[in-house]
């Protein structure tokens, strides 16, 4: 089913969509810029186990080339065999949220670390100020994690998560502190005492 809110929304009619993959649509991307569509990608192997498939956040290009987030949820829908199925992808619009969650991130980062003020005259992060205040308690614990260097597969069975949450809560992590590896959220964690 393809209805008028997703063409609106999207660009694409149901003619250009309907029984085709994600993949043929619209290069499907993460926070990290990663592909995620294709033959084997995450919701597919899971519908292959029959397994539940993960809500997850995604950036496409809409048909006019506009760059959007999306969150999608999906329903597998069991064929005549288990390797037979469809996949019903409900979805909707979270550019707003992304975009505002990347620009308080990195206003957090820079408020929480020594800077050059545009001024030119040097800043230095408020006595107790720290950047980490802006993740949530579960992204909190998951630095945590991080800081001792677990994996996302050690994070995912300490915390009884999936590894795909895992690393989930991970770039989630490095957005909001406008960070890109990593190491740098560990270096982040040691300077604020986040172990």
């Amino acid at each position: 089913l393809w209805n008028g809110a997703a063409e609106r929304l999207v660009g694409f009619t149901a003619a250009e969509v309907m029984g085709r993959p994600c993949s043929e649509v619209w290069a499907v991307r993460n926070r990290t810029g990663c592909r995620l569509c294709g033959e084997n990608c995450s919701p597919i192997t899971s519908a292959r186990k029959e397994e539940p498939v993960e809500g997850r956040e995604i950036m496409i290009h809409t048909k006019a080339g506009r760059p959007m987030w999306l969150y999608v949820s999906t329903i597998v829908v069991p064929g005549g065999a288990p390797s037979l199925f469809t996949m019903v992808h409900i979805f909707h619009d979270m550019t707003r949220q992304v975009e505002t969650e990347v620009l308080l991130g990195k206003v957090q980062s820079l408020l929480g670390r020594e800077g050059t003020i545009p001024d030119g005259s040097m800043m230095s992060p408020p006595e107790g100020a720290s950047p980490l205040k802006v993740l949530t308690p579960r992204e909190q614990e998951v630095l945590r994690f991080i800081a001792r260097g677990e994996s996302a597969k050690g994070i995912a069975k300490a915390l009884d998560i999936s590894t795909t949450t895992a690393r989930n809560h991970t770039q989630k992590i490095l957005t909001k502190l406008g960070l890109h590896a990593k190491v740098e959220a560990v270096a982040l964690a040691y300077r604020y005492k986040h172990f």
